[in-house]
């Protein structure tokens, strides 16, 4: 059994992944959706990975700032100075957050988190840079056993497998080609691009657990949908809004 992987896992215990962080609570890839989400001590906290113009992690969805702050550009053309004077302007409960509160995360700062709730850090690279980030992964006091690496497209797992074996590599939305190609990397799983687990067949799961991988849908968003992904032998369980 892969080492994050290890402890009880069942209905009374899910495996949650807190889709950048708990936004039901406060606004995505926030320091307060984190913070929710450890204390509410979801197994793990997903959150995306960009690398500013000086060389400088942090945690934001879109590439460009528009949608969730007050300002405009793409992130690797800003230094984190300019970022770092930018707030939140839409999300839920901004007026309950402090102005330091609604900055742009550091991936520092997301990493702490997870460390001090002792959750999984489940990581998103939107950067070639998996290397890099990966470092940081170890400065911050992790061992390469208990983080998750993800992304959208083997291209960008490749740089984080090469600079170790033991972390556990995640491909969003896999393609039936890629999935020898993932399994040989090892130590890794995947999720269909399937929104309804209800229409997903139990084959599709299979194909995965077959060749040695882990797998899970998007997303388990009530209570009938975690029991009919926990019943499918879904491995981990993202989500908007559930919690343990």
């Amino acid at each position: 059994m892969i080492k994050l992987f290890e402890k009880e896992y069942s209905l009374a215990h899910p495996r949650y992944v807190s889709h950048r962080g708990f936004m039901p609570l406060a606004p995505e890839n926030s320091l307060p959706s984190f913070t929710y989400a450890g204390r509410l001590r979801q197994w793990a906290i997903e959150t995306d990975v960009r690398l500013t113009r000086d060389g400088v992690l942090v945690c934001c969805h879109n590439a460009t700032v528009e949608k969730m702050y007050d300002g405009e550009g793409a992130i690797a053309d800003m230094t984190w100075q300019a970022l770092s004077r930018l707030r939140l302007k839409c999300g839920s409960r901004l007026e309950c957050f402090a102005d330091e509160e609604k900055r742009m995360p550091l991936f520092s700062e997301y990493l702490a988190i997870c460390r001090k709730y002792g959750c999984v850090p489940f990581i998103e690279l939107k950067t070639m840079d998996g290397a890099r980030v990966a470092q940081a992964v170890r400065e911050a006091g992790f061992d390469d056993g208990e983080v998750v690496m993800s992304a959208c497209g083997l291209e960008r797992l490749l740089p984080v497998r090469d600079v170790s074996r033991q972390m556990f590599l995640h491909l969003i939305f896999a393609r039936e080609e890629e999935l020898d190609p993932l399994a040989a990397l090892g130590n890794a799983g995947m999720s269909w691009n399937i929104p309804d687990s209800f229409a997903c067949p139990p084959e599709k799961i299979a194909q995965a657990h077959g060749r040695g991988l882990l797998c899970c849908l998007r997303a388990g968003d009530s209570v009938a949908s975690v029991r009919h992904m926990f019943d499918l032998g879904l491995d981990y369980i993202p989500t908007n809004c559930m919690h343990a």
